[in-house]
């Protein structure tokens, strides 16, 4: 039988996902509570496991990171871009389009 996760292992793991979905998004701790309605030092509880916050907690994070509520509870690598990350990969997409584009109409 596997080994039943604790409800501190529980609490750490959470804390660890938001704090990785927070600084990928270079966000501090008083960024993040600004965001999701809940102070700084809450925040630092939370991403420490040393809280056990509520599921409408949870759910106001996973809003604020723009990240669904299970991915809070997951070990799955995920990639948070930067505003800066998602601009020059839109632009790299509008040139890949235009190539696309001018592709199609040459061959026509």
């Amino acid at each position: 039988m596997d080994k039943e996760i604790t409800p501190i292992e529980i609490r750490q793991l959470v804390g660890n996902r938001i704090r990785f979905l927070r600084k990928a998004k270079g966000w501090s701790q008083e960024e993040l509570g600004e965001y999701a309605a809940l102070s700084y030092k809450f925040i630092g509880e939370i991403e420490r496991g040393t809280v056990n916050p509520s599921l409408d907690t949870l759910l106001g994070i996973s809003n604020a990171l723009h990240v669904e509520l299970a991915k809070l509870f997951s070990n799955d690598q995920i990639y948070v871009l930067t505003k800066d990350e998602t601009s020059s990969v839109q632009s790299a997409l509008d040139v890949l389009n235009a190539v696309i584009t001018k592709s199609r109409s040459t061959c026509e």
